[in-house]
């Protein structure tokens, strides 16, 4: 539970605020497998604001390491016995144009 401290008038009041609990104590939520839960959480971070920011981030998490797996063997591919005098800056640059190419319209 979090407490909001308000000052009025040299008088101190209590504003309980219990995202959480609500949160739990909400009738309906979407079943996963039939909403997009980054739409729920869009539609309704006015009425839990702190945990909308908590599944924001933690609900962008890939759920495997296939991402990482990818990157590693990229990285092993770059980074080889005749080109091991890379910098770590440009080895950084060279991995993030190859990761983000098809967001880049260079050549256009």
């Amino acid at each position: 539970m979090s407490i909001l401290f308000v000052k009025k008038n040299n008088t101190v009041q209590t504003v309980e605020k219990d995202e959480f609990t609500k949160y739990l104590n909400e009738e309906t939520l979407p079943a996963l497998e039939q909403h997009d839960p980054f739409e729920w959480w869009r539609v309704n971070k006015i009425h839990y604001p702190r945990l909308a920011k908590l599944a924001q981030k933690y609900l962008s998490i890939p759920a495997t390491s296939v991402p990482s797996e990818r990157l590693f063997s990229d990285a092993g591919n770059l980074i080889t016995r005749d080109r091991n005098r890379l910098s770590p800056h440009l080895v950084n640059q060279i991995m993030f144009l190859k990761r983000n190419k098809k967001y880049m319209n260079i050549l256009d």
